[in-house]
């Protein structure tokens, strides 16, 4: 992949020192940080992190599909949040497409103000992205199990509205 990074544009008042673009292979170690913090936060922190299974993802994102995004928002030039998102219609449906967020992780040695801006830049990133394919929603799917308060807090800001939730029933 070439090192021509397309930026997403954001808002630049509400975001201003963040840059927003598609994730590339220069990304991979960066984000692969990110990642390693994200997944000590989830329910399933448990279990051994995959390098294995993430770097998969990786060449996945690469390989550009014409339905899938990844998105990196960088903070003083440095990979500081991550987004990575889907496209496809309703199961049950032909109708338009819906943008599924599979992941937002943002660097936790971040404060809280620069976190929380580094979310909603990626969230209007995913947004944009779901415009240009006429999707009709954009689901993020919060599955963390970990600070549930302040998730919501920051997607009510991003416009956010609460549709449903997850459970986790252990076997």
């Amino acid at each position: 992949m070439g090192s021509a990074r397309a930026e997403i544009e954001v808002d630049r008042k509400s975001f201003s020192g963040l840059r927003v673009r598609l994730f590339d292979e220069g990304d991979i170690p960066a984000v692969r940080d990110i990642m390693i913090q994200h997944h000590a936060t989830t329910v399933f922190r448990n279990q051994a992190f995959s390098d294995w299974k993430l770097k998969k993802h990786f060449q996945t994102i690469l390989s550009r599909p014409p339905r899938m995004v990844g998105i990196v928002a960088e903070w003083g030039g440095t990979p500081s949040g991550v987004a990575w998102a889907t496209a496809d219609s309703y199961m049950l449906s032909d109708g338009p497409l819906f943008a599924n967020v599979q992941v937002i992780a943002v660097d936790l040695t971040l404060g809280p103000t620069r976190r929380a801006k580094i979310f909603l830049a990626l969230v209007a990133a995913v947004r944009q992205w779901a415009v240009s394919l006429n999707a009709s929603h954009s689901f993020i799917h919060v599955t963390t199990g970990s600070n549930i308060k302040a998730t919501d807090r920051l997607m009510k800001a991003a416009g956010g509205r609460f549709v449903g939730g997850a459970y986790v029933v252990q076997v």
